[in-house]
């Protein structure tokens, strides 16, 4: 057994459904002890390092038209954003606007955020 520390690790629900590459495939994310906490007072209020995620993204983070929605998606794939936005590789649509609003963060920020938006829909249905 090893503590998965500050790291985000995602297995799938069911492994034969994703060798068949099944699109209704679902994972199980491990997140850190206090991430779904500290992402969600990110998310909501920025916590004076960035802007709440509804100012772009809509009061349900599920788009607007500014924005495209965040919620839903693997935290890997959130990370991976975040991290791109922030290092200047990723580019093109609100990229830009994006830097600013992740130059802040930590990567334990970035964790934080990828592991409350990953859980959002299951806790606000």
């Amino acid at each position: 057994m090893e503590s998965i520390g500050d790291r985000i690790i995602e297995i799938p629900d069911n492994l034969s459904k994703v060798k068949k590459r099944d699109p209704d495939s679902t994972f199980i994310s491990y997140v850190p002890k206090g991430s779904l906490a500290r992402g969600k007072n990110l998310v909501s209020t920025g916590n004076g390092k960035t802007v709440p995620c509804a100012s772009c993204h809509g009061d349900d983070l599920k788009g607007s038209t500014i924005a495209p929605s965040i919620v839903g998606n693997f935290a890997s794939y959130t990370v991976r954003q975040l991290h791109g936005f922030k290092g200047g590789s990723r580019s093109g649509g609100q990229a830009d606007m994006m830097k600013g609003v992740v130059d802040g963060l930590t990567d334990e920020d970035i964790v934080d955020i990828s592991a409350y938006l990953t859980s959002y829909q299951l806790n606000n249905i």
